[in-house]
């Protein structure tokens, strides 16, 4: 009868045990369910920024070859050519440190795909882990359960004898 009680016992523990590795694995998929979704919103920024960045890009673009047009067709008044030299060094200037800054938010957004990438394999394997855990606690239950009714058995028949 003691034999029983203590298996009843440690059985209790192995599923309050259970019960808690799986609220740890539940929490800690939930917190990561949260950052995969402050990733997702910082990937989205990143990207209008680039969409953004490209724009620029392109009028920049625009505005550069706008400028080496009028050089063109301005050769022959030296100060004019002189002014417009400067304007298109500046705007080639400009147009270079836009396709830097896009090229840093591309990294960047490469960067977060892997991290989000990773974080995908981590929550999926959460997932795996929680399945698993429901199955030893379903598997846990119903040997608590066989276990309470043969021991509500074994009572009923000590109490008949």
């Amino acid at each position: 009868m003691d034999k029983l009680r203590e298996k009843i016992s440690s059985l209790r523990a192995e599923i309050e045990a259970a019960n808690e590795r799986a609220e740890t694995a539940e929490l800690a998929l939930k917190q990561l369910g949260d950052q995969q979704t402050e990733r997702d919103q910082e990937i989205i920024s990143y990207q209008n920024r680039i969409r953004r960045l490209e724009e620029v890009a392109q009028e920049t673009e625009g505005q550069l070859d706008a400028a080496k047009q009028v050089q063109r067709d301005n050769e022959a008044t030296l100060n004019e050519s002189d002014v417009l030299a400067k304007k298109v060094s500046v705007m080639e200037e400009k147009l270079d440190e836009t396709e830097n800054q896009l090229r840093e938010a591309l990294e960047k957004i490469r960067a977060y795909d892997l991290e989000n990438e990773n974080l995908q394999r981590i929550i999926t394997q959460h997932g795996k882990d929680k399945e698993i855990m429901e199955q030893k606690y379903d598997e846990l239950s119903e040997k608590y359960t066989t276990t309470k009714h043969e021991l509500d058995e074994t009572i009923k028949m000590l109490e008949t004898i």
